[in-house]
């Protein structure tokens, strides 16, 4: 996403632009599948020459997009099966927040439904909560009443919007699956994948798709924790893609994220995974943040899994680990003894345990309890 004026879409140099997916290439699984340019400049052209920005200082500007941006769209909607059809049936957009994701949300689900010829097409934004996947619905109600050309072929409804003359829409649904089932989607965008409690509405909005001879599914989502979700498991699917251990031309694995050996300090790290640093995220925010994280440690997995997209173990840090190691040194290399008591004494203690603790070649405290006391 750029603040500039639109500029040509045929001046996008492809080959380059495509390869900016971090980690994939497109060509090594192609297979059959060719690459139409013209097919890509008008996707990307509709952005910048249809759409504006509706909030902040750029309002009314052209959407016009960053590269990393036009990768995204051009391998979309560039690719081409035999038959003609898209050769992308579902992508994973992983990226850390205020990245534009609603925005470029939004004019996909628009791009569908306006541009892709599909006759009775229903297009569908959904999210754990209702009110989450509206922020989306909401960013495309506002690109549509302000361009003439859009409003004046549709109607816009309160929760939808309406081609009357090709029996098309595109709503924001809530996350109730069992009202889900009829339902026969030609686009489904799926917000904040990892907020979902459970897999129940995405299969069954993919699911909906079969009917459709090119159907697309985009999951859109920050990091989870670590457990078993249908975030996770997407993002295991998506990473085997991309680095080739799965074979699947129809995936496109679009993976923005910091290992969890790299420095979360690091500046240079966050521009390597926010690829929209100094445009809708300031670089001055993430430098008070992570100096926040510093001081407060219970904000640090807070920072490295919302703006690194870096999967934690929980969602606090209670004592960072290198402050925990700093501590332990005096207590690893002097014996000490110490009683246990029954953990529900309360008002006498019937019997103490001996433990001991003693230096560990492993580097944590070896704690020696008898089995049972019986004098």
């Amino acid at each position: 996403m750029t603040s500039g004026a639109a500029t040509s879409a045929s001046a996008v140099d492809w080959p380059k632009t495509l390869r900016l997916v971090p980690g994939y290439d497109p060509w090594a699984t192609a297979g059959e599948c060719t690459f139409d340019a013209s097919a890509a400049d008008r996707a990307v052209g509709f952005f910048a020459e249809m759409l504006v920005h509706v909030k902040g200082e750029w309002a009314g500007k052209p959407f016009v997009l960053a590269p990393w941006e036009q990768a995204i769209v051009g391998n979309l909607f560039g690719w081409k099966r035999p038959n003609r059809t898209r050769r992308y049936r579902e992508a994973l957009i992983y990226l850390p927040r205020k990245q534009g994701k609603s925005l470029t949300a939004s004019g996909l689900a628009l791009y569908m439904l306006f541009c892709d010829g599909e006759p009775g097409s229903e297009i569908y934004v959904a999210a754990s909560e209702r009110e989450q996947a509206k922020l989306i619905w909401d960013v495309a109600k506002r690109q549509v009443l302000a361009n003439p050309l859009l409003s004046d072929s549709c109607t816009v409804y309160q929760n939808s919007i309406v081609i009357e003359s090709m029996g098309s829409s595109f709503k924001a649904i809530s996350a109730d699956a069992n009202t889900k089932h009829g339902y026969n989607s030609h686009c489904v965008i799926v917000d904040e994948l990892h907020a979902q409690q459970d897999r129940e509405l995405v299969d069954v909005l993919v699911t909906s798709t079969g009917a459709r001879r090119q159907p697309l599914v985009v999951y859109l989502t920050t990091a989870d924790f670590a457990r078993e979700s249908i975030c996770n498991e997407k993002h295991a699917y998506a990473t085997k893609v991309r680095d080739g251990v799965i074979e699947d031309p129809a995936f496109l694995p679009v993976i923005y994220e910091a290992s969890p050996t790299d420095d979360w300090a690091d500046p240079q790290v966050w521009a390597r995974v926010n690829p929209n640093l100094g445009v809708s995220l300031s670089v001055e925010y993430l430098e008070r943040e992570c100096a926040r994280a510093k001081e407060q440690p219970g904000y640090q997995n807070t920072f490295r899994r919302l703006h690194l997209n870096v999967r934690t173990e929980s969602d606090v840090v209670w004592i960072p680990i290198d402050k925990w190691d700093a501590c332990r040194a005096d207590f690893l290399d002097t014996p000490r003894n110490f009683e246990s008591l029954p953990g529900g004494a309360t008002k006498s203690v019937p019997s103490a345990s001996p433990i001991s603790s003693a230096p560990s070649t492993v580097g944590r405290p070896r704690m020696t309890l008898p089995m049972r006391r019986t004098s």
